[in-house]
Order: C-alpha cells, then sequence, then structure tokens
C-alpha cells in the first residue's frame, strides 16, 4: 500500500500529494520537510483507499422575454 506525507502547517504543500511506496520513503521525505522547515507538523500516513468523482458542466443560452407590466400599478 502506498504511504503519503501531511504536511499539517501547509495545506498547499504539493508533497501533500505525493504517493511512496514504502513506509521508510514516506519517512525519510517527512524529515526532509523537517529539516527545511523545523516549525512544521508533518504526518506520514497509510492510504487505504483514494476516491475520485467526475463533474459534468453544461450550458445553454436563455432566451430574453420582455419584461411585462401589471396594467393595474402603471
Amino acid at each position: 500500500m502506498p504511504y503519503i506525507v501531511i504536511n499539517s502547517s501547509n495545506s498547499f504543500d504539493p508533497n501533500n500529494q505525493v504517493e511512496y511506496a514504502t513506509a521508510d520513503e514516506a519517512d525519510a521525505k517527512a524529515r526532509e520537510i523537517l529539516q527545511a522547515y523545523p516549525q512544521s507538523s508533518i504526518r506520514t500516513a497509510q492510504l487505504l483507499n483514494s476516491y475520485s468523482a467526475k463533474v459534468t458542466v453544461t450550458s445553454k443560452a436563455v432566451p430574453e422575454t420582455p419584461v411585462e407590466t401589471d396594467a393595474a400599478t402603471a
């Protein structure tokens, strides 16, 4: 099973998306990040499941319609 390294201090860290084949590889990367950024909170995790979804977006033109006025209020 693959492993990931999670930088909890920085959700936008691109390393959060990298998968490692072994726990040792993930541990080495976690230590590398801590050496560069000692204030970080780093976690390693084993992936159990990976999910994805697909979204389809469609659009269509809406015809213009004249605005009707109420004869009683005009």
